[in-house]
């Protein structure tokens, strides 16, 4: 791997000490999970109180556009085009009309939203899967994800003036050309599984690191870096401001059915609410169709949740799509990611079946049954 350089390290959540950061040379990166997952328990510890109230530092409740009856069904999530069904579906009132009580809540990282569902206060949460996998190499054991979420959404990005496509993005190999992409992320996998897949590695570029997704951005419009890798709908805005291009998706580095946010919970909630969880998935089903049908009307409506111009918004949504089923080839998607994260050295050689033991269909297959 090339030599690499970090932005902004200060910007990283607090929880994450400081030696975690070296260049990427002499990085251990199986050391880097296991400090980010130390963290993220120190993390749980200091904010279990606020987030048994429904919120956690960082996340935001939103309220269910009508109530139903029984136990309250707990939600994180992200600000991110992997929702797009769950949102419509709070917005329209589908979880209350199933006997439902849905409460959202939203977190500003997937670190967050990861600690509050092992830390108990949030029962179910809408996450990046390499989030998942981390923490369960890591011993957190007691995750499963359940089926999709959204697919396709992440994107490798050019800047106007850069490479327009894969095959100049290879040949640009050795001359200096700036990628810039988050660790241990999604972001990261649309980056490298192109560039192995190419032939190519970190090597012939001169990769920087970020501490966040939205610094990339502004980065690609200054003329910083050269490519990157964005998600949806952060990417459209970005391709829009920068008149930039888009280079590749995450369907085309692990695919086809490349999930790149997944539902999470974990083995003891399945265990109790499996029935409540199967009605979930079934009104999500119910969302990403009703989504799909009336598109137009769909946007009009998830607009100024997201707080984005329906011309971003629009085609964004139409590139990260909803995967409400988790079928044989998205499970596989899987596979090949958690391959390119053993390739990376954040998992051990013999951990690149995780997929097979974390993923838990059942909840999905019941939902299916009775539909």
């Amino acid at each position: 791997m090339g030599m690499g350089k970090r932005l902004g390290k200060k910007g990283l959540r607090s929880a994450l000490s400081d030696d975690l950061f070296h260049p990427i040379g002499s990085l251990n990166r199986r050391g880097f999970i296991r400090g980010c997952c130390l963290a993220s328990l120190a993390f749980i510890t200091a904010n279990c109180a606020a987030q048994q109230n429904g919120t956690s530092e960082g996340g935001t409740e939103s309220p269910a556009a009508s109530e139903g009856s029984g136990t309250v069904l707990r939600v994180g999530h992200l600000p991110a085009g992997c929702v797009s069904h769950l949102l419509l579906a709070n917005q329209r009132g589908l979880f209350a009309e199933a006997g439902l009580n849905v409460q959202l809540t939203q977190f500003n990282g997937p670190g967050e939203n990861l600690q509050a569902l092992v830390a108990g206060s949030q029962d179910v949460i809408h996450n990046p899967w390499t989030n998942t996998v981390a923490a369960y190499a890591q011993g957190t054991d007691s995750l499963r994800i359940i089926s999709g979420s959204g697919k396709g959404g992440i994107e490798l990005v050019g800047r106007n003036g850069s490479v327009k496509n894969l095959d100049e993005l290879k040949q640009a190999s050795g001359q200096g050309l700036r990628i810039g992409t988050l660790q241990l992320d999604t972001l990261e996998l649309v980056v490298y599984g192109h560039l192995k897949k190419m032939g190519v590695d970190y090597s012939g570029y001169e990769m920087t690191f970020f501490p966040s997704m939205v610094g990339m951005g502004e980065a690609l419009i200054e003329e910083n870096v050269d490519v990157c890798s964005l998600a949806q709908p952060y990417a459209e805005t970005v391709v829009s401001q920068a008149n930039g291009t888009y280079l590749g998706d995450s369907n085309g580095a692990w695919g086809p059915e490349a999930a790149d946010c997944v539902i999470n919970s974990t083995d003891g909630f399945i265990s109790k609410e499996s029935n409540m969880l199967a009605d979930y998935l079934a009104v999500l089903r119910q969302s990403a169709e009703e989504l799909n049908a009336n598109y137009e009307e769909a946007i009009a409506d998830l607009a100024p949740i997201y707080g984005a111009e329906v011309s971003v918004l629009a085609p964004a949504l139409k590139r990260q799509v909803p995967q409400p089923i988790m079928d044989e080839a998205g499970v596989q998607s899987l596979r090949n990611g958690v391959e390119f994260l053993a390739d990376l050295g954040y998992l051990e050689p013999d951990q690149t079946n995780l997929i097979d033991e974390i993923f838990d269909g059942s909840v999905q297959e019941t939902s299916l049954q009775t539909a």
